[in-house]
């Protein structure tokens, strides 16, 4: 029991002094370019002046991303974190999530591709918290997949009860040791690649706490140098307690 405590106690740690880290990167970026804009505004161009503060903008929001994921993870652990069902149309919201990611797909010049199932009804679910957890899948696929890559978002139906959304990458796949590690709190897998990136690490350990919620879970399968496919399971109907009807 000590020894469980003592390793939890240590990973929490870790996972903390990571997190410092990840903090100082887009804060540094924020006070770096302020500083240019206000120490120099009259010798800088007006394009220079707009990407300045272009980057003052990535460097907020990357902020705000690792902020509130530290606050959701928070609102689930402490049992806070409420569900507001409602009718969810699946096609809709997969549209919408491709087109938020728009702009980073077309600068990565990646190539996505859309496949949902004429057969898969409504949902009654939480819209809100299925669009976290598959922004949560797409974040880290465009993220980790190469210019000129593939992503493929697949959404059908498992049986008459539930329905999946797959996304799936052409990125660099995840070693084994690390598969069952990113779906863990305080926890990120390691290797050069995850380190290049920047977050919280914490998207997919809410994700899975998050369809819990929806009486459903969440799953991956990859291979190294091949890519990953990460997927959510739910059920077409639940109650306002979390439980699958029906």
């Amino acid at each position: 029991r000590n020894i469980e405590l003592f390793k939890a106690n240590k990973i929490k740690s870790e996972f903390l002094t990571n997190i410092s880290h990840e903090f100082r990167t887009p804060l540094n970026a924020i006070l770096g370019f302020a500083e240019i804009l206000r120490e120099k505004p009259d010798t800088l161009t007006k394009e220079k002046g707009r990407r300045y503060a272009e980057n003052i903008i990535t460097g907020g929001k990357n902020l705000l991303n690792m902020i509130n994921d530290l606050l959701d993870l928070a609102k689930t652990e402490a049992g806070k974190m409420e569900l507001h069902i409602e009718k969810t149309s699946v096609p809709q919201l997969c549209k919408a999530l491709v087109a938020s990611f728009s702009a980073l797909t077309k600068k990565k010049k990646i190539k996505v591709k859309l496949l949902v199932d004429d057969n898969i009804p409504p949902l009654m679910t939480d819209a809100g918290k299925v669009q976290q957890i598959l922004y949560n899948f797409l974040s880290n696929a465009v993220k980790f997949t190469p210019e000129r890559g593939r992503i493929e978002i697949r959404a059908n139906m498992l049986d008459e009860q539930t329905a999946r959304i797959a996304v799936s990458d052409t990125g660099p796949g995840i070693a084994k040791p690390d598969r069952k590690k990113i779906f863990e709190k305080f926890r990120q897998a390691d290797g050069s690649i995850t380190r290049q990136s920047t977050g919280s690490g914490l998207g997919l350990a809410i994700s899975k706490e998050l369809a819990a919620m929806l009486a459903g879970s969440i799953g991956m399968e990859s291979e190294p140098d091949k890519g990953s496919t990460f997927w959510l399971d739910i059920p077409v109907t639940i109650t306002k307690n979390g439980d699958q009807t029906g």
